[in-house]
């Protein structure tokens, strides 16, 4: 096969595609991580004389040095720059490790704007859980870091005692591997969401409700009471409220259709039992 005609290969096959800029000696951010997470990755597995780079997402002389080194094993112009050629055929031979590290943290954070294998990893692994955790919104599967990952990662990290800022770093990258896994083994991990500090009732609205929705979803199908599934929107109407209702005569509650702390306390309690 031609050179052209690998390098024509290497762009079909490469995602994430190359962001349209060079990286050199200066460059930062999220695209200078994933090339440097990458290279790691391929040191591992496929090119051990490659030098190891600390993933900080800065493009030094030592991220320099370790693309000269990929460049010349690889048949690439030897300059130290990530361009066009370099990035795809970086990314192509990361796609084609025969063990990719699709659960090692990537070494850098996901949030808006940041598209990639990493990202689609974690869309997978969220929209797998939702049949128990509902209150996480499932999404297209694209590999694009947009609103809807923002808002599932802030629905998780909400669940599972997490700053709730909607970006995936370590601790959250790590916690939800770990939920996921739990998930595949039937050993579901309890959730811990905090009391919003105000009562749910008709005409509330958010995240707080959503998760209402979702633990009486649960509980309702896990015991049979035959109580009215509710839609996981996060409005607090009268079908929720009748849901609460009947949640509440069933667990020895005051049956007034309104969430306040005892009957959210309970609700997690129960929700917790169940899984």
């Amino acid at each position: 096969m031609s050179e052209d005609k690998v390098f024509q290969k290497k762009v079909m096959d490469s995602s994430p595609a190359y962001p349209g800029y060079t990286l050199t000696i200066g460059s930062s951010g999220s695209n200078v991580s994933i090339m440097q997470s990458y290279l790691n990755a391929i040191q591992r597995q496929m090119l051990p004389a490659l030098n190891r780079l600390v993933v900080d997402g800065i493009f030094g002389n030592a991220t320099k040095s370790t693309v000269m080194q990929y460049q010349g094993f690889s048949g690439l112009q030897i300059d130290g720059i990530i361009g066009s050629n370099t990035w795809n055929s970086i990314v192509y031979d990361y796609n084609s490790l025969p063990n990719p590290p699709k659960d090692e943290y990537p070494g850098y954070v996901l949030k808006p704007g940041v598209s990639g294998e990493p990202v689609w990893n974690m869309q997978t692994k969220l929209n797998a859980i939702t049949p128990i955790y509902s209150g996480i919104n499932k999404q297209a599967v694209d590999g694009k870091f947009g609103n809807n990952m923002s808002n599932a990662t802030i629905r998780f990290q909400k669940q599972f005692g997490l700053n709730p800022d909607g970006y995936i770093g370590q601790l959250t990258w790590n916690r939800i591997v770990e939920v996921y896994n739990k998930y595949l083994s039937n050993k579901n991990t309890h959730v811990t969401p905090v009391y919003p500090g105000y009562i749910l009732n008709t005409g509330s609205r958010g995240d707080s409700v959503r998760f209402v929705q979702s633990y009486l979803n649960w509980i309702n199908s896990q015991n049979g009471h035959n109580w009215p599934i509710l839609t996981v929107d996060g409005i607090y109407g009268n079908s929720t409220k009748q849901g609460v209702s009947q949640f509440q005569a069933e667990y020895g509650l005051k049956i007034d259709g309104i969430t306040g702390s005892d009957t959210w306390t309970k609700l997690i309690n129960q929700f917790n039992i169940n899984l």
